[in-house]
């Protein structure tokens, strides 16, 4: 958006030793205030500095919202990725959990009337189950352009997990259904890259020990982007079990080295995948993702079709295009602001 001629200013939390105000690659990038008070901050910024700057404010809400339309007296978007729902289950304790479930779908309602952006349709049937009525715009996903490694896919048939390790990721569920494949006697071996808490990374090792398949499940941690992509085109296929994600970004990459996914049908991963074109989209349960997994590398003419269909889909996405459509969204928030209907609530 810089290099279209537009002034962007981000502003986000402070973290230890960074600097409070730093321009990156044409973003002018702001920092106050940390996890729990960043919002405030943002409020502060914004009527001190910013109210007659710019033309329009976009708000990003992970998990907690800044609340731009109780304060924001220029045109303001909403961007959410997904929504947290079960995730809280899954990643706080009691009571935190149950008061974050329940109190998500009141305070987006907030942005009832305000302009949306997300990455998925399955966040924009969220939304909308949530009464929010103003217009929705889903946008592309944005690609950073890949060099494919050229590296032959392993000799014996490889599965690959490429995220955070975390309850909510539900890398356990893939590690059975690995263990149910394998248990149907097929040779296998199993990558697992990304790190997490440490409690949950020692409950993964000890769930392979205990399960016997020490040796065929190798857990990398966190690796350089090019190690990523080399063993995403060595794999010869992706496997993601979350309760719930955005999107699906390790899918896309995976898909531009050839190599298709089988996921969890829920959201944000039932929209990265072309379920029986890029890959399977199944019941989120270990024994289903096991029979994807078979379906998957049985036959070599199909898995041949799947890997050709995941790289035409991945070459649909950049940023270019997100960017696009991002202005197209911009401008016309900024246009009903003009002509008397501005979008906020």
């Amino acid at each position: 958006m810089v290099a279209r001629g537009d002034t962007v200013e981000w502003f986000t939390a402070m973290f230890p030793g960074a600097a409070h105000e730093v321009t990156l690659d044409g973003v002018h990038v702001v920092r106050g205030g940390r996890q729990w008070s960043v919002h405030v901050a943002a409020l502060r910024r914004y009527r001190g500095h910013l109210r007659d700057s710019f033309d329009v404010v976009i708000d990003e809400v992970n998990t907690i919202p800044f609340f731009t339309p109780m304060w924001a007296d220029i045109p303001h978007l909403l961007l959410i990725f997904q929504l947290a729902r079960d995730v809280w289950w899954h990643e706080s304790a009691f009571p935190i959990n149950a008061v974050g479930y329940a109190s998500e779908p009141f305070y987006l309602r907030t942005y009832r009337r305000t302009p949306a952006l997300t990455i998925s349709a399955s966040t924009e049937t969220d939304l909308r189950r949530l009464g929010l009525t103003g217009p929705i715009k889903v946008l592309p996903m944005g690609l950073e352009p890949m060099v494919v490694p050229d590296v032959p896919k392993e000799s014996t048939t490889t599965f690959l997990y490429v995220g955070r390790m975390a309850p909510s990721k539900r890398v356990h569920d893939v590690v059975d259904a690995f263990a149910r494949y394998r248990a149907r006697g097929h040779a296998a071996n199993l990558w697992l890259i990304g790190d997490g808490t440490p409690g949950y990374v020692a409950g993964l090792r000890r769930q392979v020990a205990r399960l016997g398949l020490d040796g065929t499940v190798e857990l990398l941690g966190r690796v350089t982007a090019d190690v990523k992509h080399d063993r995403m085109a060595r794999a010869h296929v992706l496997l993601m079990a979350s309760v719930r994600e955005g999107w699906g970004l390790s899918i896309v990459e995976a898909n531009v080295c050839g190599t298709p996914a089988v996921v969890y049908d829920v959201p944000g991963l039932r929209d990265a995948v072309r379920d029986g074109e890029t890959g399977f989209v199944v019941a989120p349960t270990p024994e289903s993702l096991a029979g994807g997994m078979e379906r998957t590398t049985a036959d070599p003419d199909l898995y041949a079709r799947l890997a050709q269909a995941a790289r035409l889909w991945s070459s649909t996405f950049s940023f270019d295009t997100a960017a696009t459509e991002l202005r197209v969204a911009v401008s016309a928030a900024v246009l009903a602001s003009t002509h008397g209907s501005a979008p906020g609530g």
